[in-house]
């Protein structure tokens, strides 16, 4: 059997080819296209409309990092911080009930001046916790929290405040990238993820105001914001919960493309698998169960670019992975032996749409754009298509029928247990 044979077999006009290949031609070519086509848009006008050098706004900076045994990185993180260009900032570190040395790296570093206040809770609570516990003794006008096991440029914090200068915003996402790309295959394969879903997603979320997420890992909030909503929330999903709650009490969410940070990854596909499937169930548990109100027009705080967000996000995340495997077991109840290589040209379509939104991605991620990358595009279009899409079907469906999102050791079961009842 061939290709050749297939359409001898099964002759096609427009309609029947687009029967074959619906999925592709619906569903993924127009995401694919559309983004790239929208970032290129944006960077033209965003040169046009701000020809200068930002404004960076005069405001004083807590930097907030909460922790649970990051013993082993917290110096170095500090040290990046201190290296920042922008410098009127406090460092409060708070370490979540660790069992490593991270409280007697907090206390040296504090008595050596490196930080301005080391908080130990003594017992884990989860990192929201920690991070309400730290919000209480910021001082500063903007919060940026960050995972202790990432650096930053040296103008990352500079960078990130630049969109603050809009008093409307309340929250800015960093950028990111991987660190660790060339320690395996799997690692290699995210530096890929986040170029592509982060560097260049983001924008396109970003300009069309539909921003759900700043990132734990890398953002910046007015403290102010955090004040009026009451903080962070249990955890997992605490990020993707904050946003909307923000957003629905009336702030702007923004992305800052040039304010770049950098973060380990999973480096094999086990451990990789274990945190889709925590952020996985974040989806459903934050935005279908806890946020299903925004699709109600009859509230007082509707907003519809809330609602197409949200229904974009389950949408392309939740509904269309699903979609995929009624699409495979479509195609061999239509097709049967013919549907292998109907695949084979679906995997193909999935090829060159990764390779065009790798080349844009790398194209509008400046000194981050690693073009070396580009021979690992295929296989990580692969892996996507079919192995981290069967991860979020799972995932999701765990979510819905066992809720394990709440039996999740991110968080201490006992606080899991609290927020459960209240």
């Amino acid at each position: 059997m061939s290709l050749e044979n297939l359409f001898w077999a099964f002759p096609l006009d427009a309609a029947g080819f687009v029967a074959m290949f619906w999925h592709a031609i619906i569903f993924e070519i127009p995401r694919f296209l559309l983004a790239a086509v929208a970032v290129g848009l944006a960077e033209y006008l965003h040169a046009r409309r701000y020809p200068g050098e930002p404004v960076v706004p005069d405001v004083k900076v807590s930097l907030l990092l909460a922790g649970h045994n990051e013993g082993a990185c917290l110096e170095k993180c500090i040290s990046a911080l201190q290296e920042q260009t922008f410098r009127n900032f406090e460092i409060i570190v708070i370490d979540d009930g660790s069992t490593d040395d991270m409280a007697a790296v907090g206390k040296r570093l504090f008595r050596r001046g490196a930080i301005d206040r080391f908080l130990s809770t003594g017992i884990r609570g989860g990192k929201s916790a920690a991070a309400n516990l730290g919000l209480g003794y910021c001082t500063g006008d903007i919060v940026m929290i960050a995972d202790i096991d990432t650096t930053f440029d040296r103008d990352a914090v500079q960078k990130v405040l630049q969109p603050f200068v809009d008093a409307d915003v309340g929250a800015v996402s960093g950028n990111l990238a991987v660190r660790n790309t060339q320690a395996s295959l799997v690692s290699r394969f995210q530096a890929i993820q986040y170029l592509m879903s982060i560097s260049l997603g983001r924008r396109v979320t970003d300009m069309l105001g539909t921003l759900f997420i700043a990132s734990g890992a890398f953002a910046a909030f007015r403290r102010e914001a955090l004040l009026g909503i009451g903080g962070w929330e249990v955890g997992p999903g605490e990020d993707a919960d904050i946003t909307v709650k923000l957003r629905r009490a009336g702030w702007k969410i923004r992305f800052q493309p040039d304010a770049w940070a950098l973060t380990d990854v999973p480096e094999s596909a086990l451990a990789l698998f274990r945190q889709r499937l925590r952020w996985n169930r974040s989806l459903v548990r934050v935005r279908v169960r806890k946020f299903a109100g925004v699709f109600n027009p009859f509230q007082a705080r509707f907003s519809l670019s809330d609602a197409l967000g949200h229904f974009d996000i389950i949408f392309y995340q939740g509904i269309m992975p699903l979609g995929f495997y009624v699409y495979l077991l479509w195609l061999i109840a239509t097709y049967g032996a013919w549907s292998l290589f109907i695949l084979m040209a679906v995997s193909l379509v999935y090829i060159a749409a990764s390779m065009i939104s790798f080349a844009v991605a790398v194209g509008v991620s400046g000194h981050y754009g690693n073009l070396r990358l580009l021979p690992y595009v295929p296989g990580y279009a692969l892996f996507n298509a079919y192995l981290l899409r069967a991860v979020s079907v799972y995932s999701y469906l765990d979510e819905l029928i066992f809720r394990k999102s709440y039996q999740d050791s991110y968080v201490p079961k006992r606080v899991l247990d609290a927020a459960e009842k209240y």
